[in-house]
Formats: C-alpha cells, sequence, structure tokens
C-alpha cells in the first residue's frame, strides 16, 4: 500500500519508491518549495521525451544505474535500485533549479523533428495547434484560408472558445500590413480600424490578439489567429519568432492537405478533429467536451459516457448529450438495453443500424425518443473486467458502420484511460472520507511513530493533527491504566498481524480518555512496516454501560444496592458459608408505620425520611467487616451479615444481638422541615446455611418472619421456622380457595340483632359474612377475613356483601318485613378504594330503598389512615344518605377531638369494655364517660358482646341506649332472623 502522505522539511536528499506504472511515492518529506505531479499521475507525463526515454530503458535494463531527471523545473540527479515485484528505490538530488528558453529549444527540437520526419499529412495540425495553445495560453486559436478570388478569409479551425466558423471580408490593407511585418499584436481589439471586419471580437468579449501570416509557396495563404479574452501586454520577441516559425510549419501542412477528405477516412477526419480536445482537456470538462463534440462529428442525437462498477448490472452516467443539451449524471439498469452487450459479449464494439427501439422494447426511453440506430463501445480495465461504455444513438438509419467502428476503436485508449482515472478520482475521495470519519484514524511507522493522523483522532488527544506526527504511541498512552500491557500487543501484532483491545489515552489537558483501539500490521513492495490503527471514543458507552450497571444494581434514591443485586449476593455469600462452614444471618427490615407517613406528609418527605434511614442503616452496615446492604422495596431493608459464628446457638445468639442493636438506632427520631419522625423497624431474621434450603429460599424465609413480628408488635424480629412457611402456605391456599368460594356463591350472609335497653325492641341488625364450603365444616370469619385483607379480594368481598345487603334490605322494605336498619362492616382497603363512592351511588339508585336505613361501620384506624380524605368521603356517603358507626371504639387511636369532625352517626363499645363491665369500676367508668359524650354530640351507643343478664343490667344502668351479643340472640341466617324477629313481636 501507499504510505500517506508526509510533512515537508528542509533538504534536498529525497527518497521515493517507483511502482511498475511509474507512480512516484514519497518514502521521505519533501522540500517545502517543491510541488510533484497529482498523485496517481505517472511520472512519464512529467518528463521531457529524451528524459521519458532514458527512464524507461534503465527500467526495461533492471540494473542499479544513475540517472538526470527534469522534474518540475529542477534538475534531479537520480539513483535507481530495483526491489521486489518490479518496484525501484530512487534517492534523487533535487537541489538543482533549471533554467533555459523553453520555447528556444522546443523551436529548435520541432525544427529538427521536421527535418528527419517531414509529416505533412492533416493529422499534425490539432499537435501543432497545441504546441502553441500550450507555450502561449491563448483563450482561442484561429486557422484563416485567404480566398483571393473571393476576397474572403474562411475559418478552417479552431480550438478553445466557442466559434461559429463562419467567413469574413479579407481587407487588402490589412492583409499587406500583415505581411510586410510579418505579424500584428493588438490590444483593445474592438476599437482597432485593421480589424473592423471582425465584427465577432466585440460579441465575444476578445481584448488581444496575435495574428501571424501564413506564407504559401505561390504568397499570402491565409493567417494564424490568437485571440485572449483579458487584457494582454505586448508580445515579445521570442513570442513573435516561435508563433512565426509554427505558422510557417502550418502552412506547409495546409498546402499539402486535401480540400476535403475521403469518405473512406471518416474515422480519421474525425479523430482529426477530436484531438485537440483528447490532448489538451481531460476529467469533466473532457466527458462534457466529447459528448458536445461527438454529437456534433457524428450527428447522433444522444452521446452517453458512463462507468460500470464490475459486479452491478447498473451503469452511471457521467456525461450524456442529448438533442443538443447536456444533461444532468444518472444511473440506469442495463437489463433490457443495448449496453448490456458489454457484460455478456466479449466483443467491444456493437452497431444495430436500424429498428433499435424494436429490437429492445423494454428499453422505453428509444421510442420515447424516436432512436432508430445505436453503436457502442464496451470498455474493460486491464484485468477484463468492465470500466464503462460509449453510445451513440441516432435518430436515423445508420449508413457507414465501419466508419463508427473504426472510429470508437480509436476512441477506445483514451476513453478507458479517462474513466479509469474517474473511477480512481471517486475511490480517492471515497477512501479520503472514509479517513476523516468520526472514527479516530491514525498511521505509526514500525517504530510506533505516527506519520499521519484524522482529525477525530487529534480531537480525542486535544492536538491538532500535524503536532501527532512523530509522536511515539507510548507517549499518548496513559500509564496509570489496567489494560493490556505494551508487551502483549506487540506479540500478537508479531504472531497475528493484529491486535484489539482497550486501552486509555492520555490527552493533552490530563484527562484519561478510554478507547477501543485496532492495530493492523501492514508491509508494502518495499518491505517497509508500518501500522493502520483505528480509535474509537467508548467513554460514552462506558459511562452508558456504568449508569446502566447503577440503575440494575443500585437504588436510584438511597444510592444502596437493590434487589436484583442482593438476589446475586445472596447466592454467593451462602455458597461461601457452605465452603468455609460458617453461618450467617439474612434480616429483611421493614419500616413500621411509614405508610402513614408518606400518605400524611406527602412522598416528597417520605422519599427524604427514606433516604436518612437509608443512611442511618448505612453507618450501622460500615461498623462491622462484610455485611451488606440492600433496598429491595419501597420500606424494606436488606441486612446481609456472613461469618457470626460457626454454630447455631453462636450464630443466633449474635443475630440476636444484631437485632436489639438494629432497634436501638431507630430509637432517635429523624428530623425533616422542623418534624421530629420516631420509625420503628422490625424485622424478619433467617440463618444460613441450611440443609435442604434452596438459595432462593432464604430471602422469602426472611419476609415471612417480617410479617409475623409485624402481627406482634412494632419493633419485633422473628426468626424463621418451618412452622412459618407452614402457615404461609396454608394462607395462601386459604386465599385461593376463598376467591373461587366467591365464584361458586359459598358465601353468604348472617345477621345478628341488635336490641334496645329501654325496652323499644329491636333496633337493628348487623350484616355478618360466612363461609360454607361444600361438605366441609364452616370456615371461621377469624380465619379467612385477615387473609382477605392482605389482598384486593377484600373489595371484591366487601362489593359483594354491600349488594347483597342492599338487595335484601330492599326486599325486607317491599314485603314489610325484616329489620328497618342493616349496619355492614367496611375495611380499610374497601373504604379508600378509589371506586368506592361511585358503586354505592349505583346501588343506591338500583335500591332506593336503602337510603336512610343503611349503615355502615368502620373502625378508627380506616379513618386515622388519611383523615383528609375519610372526611370527604363520609361527608359524601351522609349526603347519600347513609348512616356511619364506628366500629370497636376505644381500642384503636381513640381521639375525641376527630369525632367533633366527622360526621358519625355511631359508636360502637368494643367488646374488651363489655367484657368485665359488671365488676371492673374502670371499665364502668371509661363506658359512663363515652356514653356522655355520645349525648352531647347526638350520636347513638351500641354494646357489642353482651353475653350475661349481669353485663346487660349494669349497662341498663350506665344508660347505654342498646346492645348486641349472644345474650339475646346469635348471627342467624335470613329466615332463622324473620322467624325471630316475629317472635319477638
Amino acid at each position: 500500500m501507499s504510505l500517506p502522505a508526509l510533512s515537508q522539511a528542509q533538504h534536498t536528499l529525497c527518497f521515493f519508491r517507483l511502482d511498475p506504472q511509474f507512480h512516484l511515492h514519497p518514502l521521505t518529506p519533501l522540500p517545502a518549495d517543491i510541488g510533484l505531479f497529482e498523485p496517481g499521475s505517472s511520472l512519464l507525463a512529467g518528463l521531457e521525451q529524451g528524459d521519458r526515454q532514458r527512464l524507461e530503458q534503465a527500467c526495461q535494463a533492471g540494473q542499479a544505474t544513475r540517472l538526470g531527471l527534469t522534474v518540475g523545473g529542477r534538475r534531479w540527479r537520480c539513483h535507481l535500485a530495483p526491489v521486489e515485484h518490479g518496484h525501484w528505490l530512487v534517492s534523487a538530488d533535487i537541489r538543482r533549479q533549471e533554467t533555459r528558453d523553453e520555447q528556444g529549444l522546443l523551436e529548435w527540437q520541432l525544427q529538427r523533428q521536421w527535418r528527419q520526419q517531414p509529416d505533412d499529412s492533416q493529422a499534425s495540425l490539432p499537435a501543432l495547434l497545441d504546441i502553441l495553445g500550450e507555450q502561449l495560453q491563448p483563450d482561442r486559436i484561429i486557422l484563416w484560408r485567404h480566398y483571393e478570388a473571393e476576397e474572403l478569409l474562411r475559418p478552417l479551425y479552431s480550438q478553445g472558445l466557442p466559434f461559429a466558423l463562419r467567413p469574413v471580408r479579407a481587407d487588402r490593407r490589412y492583409l499587406r500590413t500583415l505581411h510586410q511585418r510579418g505579424g500584428l499584436s493588438f490590444g483593445n481589439c474592438a476599437e482597432q480600424p485593421l480589424l473592423s471586419a471582425f465584427d465577432y471580437l466585440a460579441t465575444d468579449g476578445i481584448r488581444h490578439r496575435l495574428d501571424m501570416p501564413l506564407p504559401f509557396a505561390g504568397g499570402p495563404g491565409g493567417l494564424l489567429s490568437l485571440e485572449y479574452a483579458q487584457a494582454h501586454g505586448p508580445m515579445s520577441a521570442t513570442d513573435l519568432q516561435f508563433v512565426a516559425s509554427l505558422a510557417t510549419r502550418i502552412a506547409q501542412v495546409l498546402e499539402q492537405a486535401p480540400a476535403l477528405p475521403p469518405p473512406s477516412r471518416y474515422a480519421d477526419d474525425i479523430m482529426a478533429r477530436l484531438m485537440p480536445l483528447l490532448c489538451r482537456h481531460t476529467g469533466q470538462d473532457f466527458f462534457n467536451r466529447l459528448m458536445l463534440q461527438l454529437a456534433s462529428l457524428t450527428g447522433a442525437s444522444m452521446v452517453l459516457a458512463g462507468l460500470q462498477h464490475p459486479r452491478a448490472e447498473r451503469v452511471q452516467a457521467i456525461a450524456c448529450h442529448l438533442k443538443g443539451e447536456l444533461c444532468p449524471p444518472f444511473t440506469y439498469d442495463l437489463a433490457g438495453t443495448p449496453c448490456a452487450f458489454s457484460r455478456h459479449s466479449r466483443e467491444r464494439v456493437c452497431i444495430h443500424p436500424c429498428g433499435i427501439a424494436e429490437r429492445f422494447p423494454g428499453d422505453t426511453m428509444l421510442s420515447e425518443q424516436g432512436m432508430q440506430a445505436y453503436a457502442g463501445l464496451s470498455l474493460k480495465d486491464s484485468d477484463g473486467q468492465p470500466l464503462g461504455v460509449l453510445v451513440l444513438l441516432f435518430d436515423r438509419p445508420l449508413t457507414d458502420s465501419e466508419g463508427i467502428t473504426a472510429l470508437l476503436s480509436q476512441l477506445e485508449p483514451r476513453v478507458a484511460a479517462e474513466l479509469r482515472h474517474r473511477r480512481d478520482q471517486e475511490q480517492l475521495m471515497v477512501a479520503a472520507a472514509a479517513f476523516e470519519t468520526r472514527e479516530g484514524i491514525f498511521i505509526a511507522n514500525e517504530r510506533m511513530r505516527i506519520q499521519r493522523a484524522n482529525q477525530a483522532f487529534a480531537h480525542m488527544c486535544g492536538l491538532e493533527p500535524d503536532s501527532l506526527v512523530g509522536t511515539s504511541l507510548l507517549s499518548l498512552r496513559d500509564k496509570d491504566t489496567d489494560t493490556a500491557e505494551v508487551g502483549v500487543i506487540l506479540r500478537a501484532l508479531h504472531h497475528r498481524g493484529w491486535w484489539q483491545g482497550e486501552q486509555r489515552l492520555a490527552r493533552a489537558d490530563g484527562r484519561s480518555l478510554p478507547v477501543n483501539l485496532r492495530i493492523s500490521r501492514m508491509q508494502d513492495g518495499l518491505g517497509l512496516r508500518h501500522y493502520v490503527c483505528h480509535a474509537e471514543d467508548i467513554s460514552e458507552q462506558k459511562a452508558s454501560r456504568e449508569r446502566i450497571e447503577k440503575m440494575a444494581y443500585f437504588d436510584e434514591l438511597t444510592g444502596l444496592h437493590n434487589r436484583r443485586f442482593m438476589v446475586e449476593h445472596i447466592h454467593h455469600t451462602v455458597a461461601l458459608a457452605e465452603l468455609e462452614s460458617s453461618r450467617g444471618a439474612l434480616l429483611l427490615l421493614d419500616l413500621d408505620g411509614f405508610k402513614n407517613i408518606n400518605d400524611s406528609l406527602g412522598y416528597g418527605l417520605g422519599d427524604r425520611l427514606l433516604v436518612q434511614v437509608a443512611g442511618r442503616l448505612q453507618q450501622f452496615c460500615d461498623q462491622h467487616d462484610d455485611f451488606s446492604l440492600a433496598r429491595i422495596a419501597s420500606d424494606e431493608f436488606v441486612l446481609l451479615c456472613p461469618r457470626l459464628g460457626h454454630g447455631y446457638s453462636a450464630t443466633k445468639t449474635r443475630t440476636e444481638q444484631l437485632a436489639k442493636a438494629l432497634n436501638e438506632l431507630f430509637s432517635l427520631p429523624f428530623e425533616l422541615d422542623g418534624l421530629r419522625l420516631h420509625l420503628s423497624i422490625s424485622a424478619g431474621i433467617s440463618l444460613f446455611p441450611a440443609t435442604g434450603v434452596e438459595l432462593e429460599e432464604y430471602l422469602r424465609q426472611a419476609d415471612t418472619a417480617t410479617h409475623m413480628a409485624k402481627r406482634i408488635a412494632p419493633g419485633s424480629h422473628v426468626f424463621f421456622s418451618p412452622e412459618m412457611a407452614e402457615e404461609v402456605q396454608e394462607r395462601l391456599r386459604l386465599s385461593n380457595a376463598l376467591q373461587q368460594a366467591l365464584k361458586n356463591e359459598e358465601l353468604a350472609l348472617h345477621f345478628q340483632p341488635q336490641v334496645s335497653l329501654n325496652g323499644h325492641g329491636v333496633t337493628g341488625v348487623e350484616a355478618l359474612l360466612r363461609w360454607q364450603p361444600p361438605g366441609q365444616p364452616p370456615i371461621p370469619p377469624g380465619h379467612f377475613i385477615p387473609v382477605a385483607e392482605e389482598t384486593s379480594l377484600i373489595c371484591d368481598i366487601g362489593n359483594w356483601v354491600l349488594a347483597r345487603a342492599c338487595e335484601r334490605l330492599q326486599h325486607w322494605h317491599r314485603h314489610g318485613s325484616g329489620p328497618e336498619r342493616l349496619s355492614v362492616n367496611i375495611s380499610a382497603r374497601h373504604f379508600h378504594s378509589p371506586d368506592f363512592t361511585t358503586r354505592l351511588e349505583t346501588l343506591l339508585l338500583q335500591f332506593p330503598a336503602c337510603r336512610h336505613r343503611l349503615t355502615l361501620e368502620v373502625t378508627e384506624s380506616v379513618i386515622l389512615e388519611n383523615l383528609t380524605e375519610s372526611r370527604t368521603r363520609m361527608a359524601r356517603l351522609k349526603e347519600l344518605g347513609l348512616g356511619l358507626s364506628i366500629d370497636d371504639f376505644g381500642t384503636g387511636y381513640s381521639s375525641f377531638a376527630y369525632l367533633k369532625e366527622l360526621p358519625v352517626d355511631e359508636l360502637k363499645l368494643d367488646r374488651a369494655f363489655i367484657r368485665h363491665v359488671d365488676t371492673a369500676p374502670r371499665d364502668r367508668a371509661i363506658i359512663a364517660c363515652i356514653l356522655a359524650l355520645a349525648r352531647e354530640l347526638n350520636m347513638t351507643v351500641v354494646a357489642e358482646g353482651v353475653e350475661t343478664e349481669a353485663q346487660r343490667d349494669q349497662l341498663q344502668r350506665l344508660g347505654c341506649p342498646a346492645f348486641q351479643g349472644f345474650l339475646m340472640a346469635r348471627p342467624m341466617p335470613e329466615q332463622a332472623l324473620l322467624e325471630w324477629l316475629s317472635g319477638t313481636r
């Protein structure tokens, strides 16, 4: 491969590699004032004929030699040494400037050439005019033939600016002056009286002109005009002598040439007319001009030149002339077109003299443009692969197929060279664009010093690309890194030729940048080794990976590890404990009462409280080696404590101490926004390792133990036991069975009367839920109601109870039977459910008799969970005509303050006060206070759980309005209730 472009230096001894195509590749920096020819061009193109021949002969000999060459105005003293694969190593001393009269030398060379090889054919005419154009750089050259009899000057040929080739009047005075002086040079041409016949000069913007006579043997035969569109200084004597010499030669050629070419020289004539274009132009300008001139000279309606990809059935049109206009570039498919022969045939030229549209009906353009004939040239690369096509299409039948075939064959080498150049240019552009990508790319020599770097890599280093040249790669490597060592990289490059991995780049600002580095070893034909390196900035990827890892394994709020990490860590810790024969404990910590704080003070303050809790727990954890802490749920934390002992008793004792220390840790309040908040933690403990316990079981065991601890009391801790697991399984079985019971109508309502103590009979009944599985004994409410309350199943059951109670109350009212008032117990979860009020509104619309007859019983804890919401919701229930009763009054968070704010109709005394009312004066005193308060607040009171006559009599003496209990009646089915009510009446 070619080495990258190198920085310039101040010296005159340079080294190059010369390939078999005579392309010169610098191996060392060039002096700043040396400008080489374009990359990819042949050295031969920049040499004179003699130097070119000597260089070719030296290379053919294949021996080391010395040679002098003139390149770019300097005389190079070269030493050539052959190397492998036909390449040459060239050392050149380029210090010597060369000064000479180029035109004088050229004139002398031409004169000698004309004497040795007289060629008076018209084919040499374009070459002579090209020489004039190269030396004097006119914008247009015109050959005029003088026809004395007609007194006309007829233009035979023009090159440069467009020209109409129309004759002008021959001014005798002007022609006489021209021949007397041997040439005339004019400035401000449009204002010169002698040039008045050339009326096109002002229109074409010609400002300077040199006219030179053409001396024919019989006298003046015409003139040669060099025209300039820009102001030009006076012509030097050297220039005039040179032009006169070439004018004499041109006159000789014109004098010998026939007036019109014979038909057999059709292709040669067109080639002669195309010769200036073929010699002077290149690139896109070459193709555009070639399309225009071929269309004009051959009469083709459409001329097209296109590039082909070796493995694609498509042509990229790079120039196209269609009916007088140049078309923008386009692509087209070869299939079904006449150009398909270029891929499927070995013929170089394909001619279809007529009927082309009918022969290729799939190519609709042929019929749309009215094309009748086709001539195509298939151009191949050096390896025989398709390179491109040159196409001529005619709107008339083609009569001279042989002439067109000869013309295309003669054009083939020149057009193929231009297509190859165009393809190479596009590939170089793609390569340059690829080098300047967002990915850092640099090239280093065998000593690992940078030879070239792109802008992306320089940006990574915090430097400019030029400042990186010559820098050692080792100096760019961060010393404080745990990435692969240099020795590892070098060994991989030596054995495999490539290496890839992560490295850290030492930036100029002192920062370190992680990069993914790919290094490939390359070796050119001269055996010089260098390395192509790609560096990708992976700092964002690493940051994203760290963020993802943190999100995956850390709690965003507290910064502690999360559940996922702890589960994996438990597996590792338990496995290590088994290996070390040690024991540890897993503590699942649940914050008591945190939900109430969150609901009453807001989630923002709740989050800040969790952060403080996490900080306090982390301080505790940091005091012990190997302890791990994680937040696994909203108010749940896990503390993993390995290596507490080797025996069960010692481990349990140590865990007891830790649990007590944790409770003491929470004895101090948390202070937030001026508030002092007290929290306690309930802990469930699972000891590990345990025989027969799977790794994922330990967290489940601790969770089960935590539930048991919270049932006991806030701030408790409980060790897991197998019996707990059995209880959990039983509760799960009961929950599943309860769901089926609700679907299978296994639930039923029983009713317990509430009786007046003042002799006014039955005041109402309370609906109580019962479960009677088919073929099994009934399941007590104390067993299944707590299970239902732990899940949303309590809401489904509560909705069923309300619907059934309203339906029965409506039925009793319609038939004039049953009690006048019905009480229904409402759980906390059900009362605070979003659709609770809406469902009641729907039931009251369906069963209007329930208004002012249905009473809802809720406990104090239900109300105090969210006092503001409870107040709003209870006010709405009162608007619907429902009664409200506080159940189990006096056993919860009894506060007389909230009674005055809530629209409560009834208080129900808990059975705990009734049980010893006849023997305990304190209980009687409490009941007396509650009764007095109820009377003042205009509330009624019902005593629950009255089972003896003594209890009833004492309540009567205290002035309690009503009671319910086994003394009067047990809960009973509806039919039994109706019979009981009829008996009491």
